[in-house]
């Protein structure tokens, strides 16, 4: 079974994808796409078909990666949403059951070290639900 997902940029604020068909989870095209961004060195990487719109549906569409050309930043998105998200660029129509993709990680290109997703299951996930505790824990506090 593939692990479909997408890569891509976004520039001026607008983001722009290409289909990946397999091994789009963090340990492969998110650890290949991340070392691509990190050295500035794009080949392999081009928009051969513009597919931003898989992304809206995250019953297929696992994994998303994109590089913020401005901003230097690098996000994660990832699929199987089935709760809407409010804030989310991709809108809160739901197809199949599930909601558009939902950005759960983004940091400057520095910040993040290569072997991030290395068994992103025990590790980055994990990180992730950690962050998200504490800033709940902190909002809690500052209200």
């Amino acid at each position: 079974m593939s692990t479909r997902g997408l890569y891509g940029y976004i520039e001026n604020g607008n983001y722009s994808a290409n289909y990946n068909h397999s091994d789009s989870y963090p340990s492969g095209l998110g650890t290949e796409f991340l070392v691509a961004c990190k050295n500035k060195d794009f080949s392999g990487f081009g928009i051969e078909e513009e597919s931003i719109s898989f992304i809206k549906d995250s019953l297929f569409c696992e994994w998303a990666y994109f590089y913020n050309k401005d901003t230097d930043e690098f996000e994660v998105w990832k699929g199987f949403q089935k709760q809407t998200d409010p804030e989310n660029l991709f809108g809160q129509e739901q197809e199949d059951g599930y909601y558009p993709c939902k950005l759960i990680y983004k940091d400057k290109i520095e910040n993040i070290p290569l072997n991030i997703f290395d068994d992103y299951n025990n590790k980055f996930l994990k990180m992730i639900d950690r962050d998200k505790k504490i800033n709940n824990i902190l909002n809690d506090t500052n209200t």
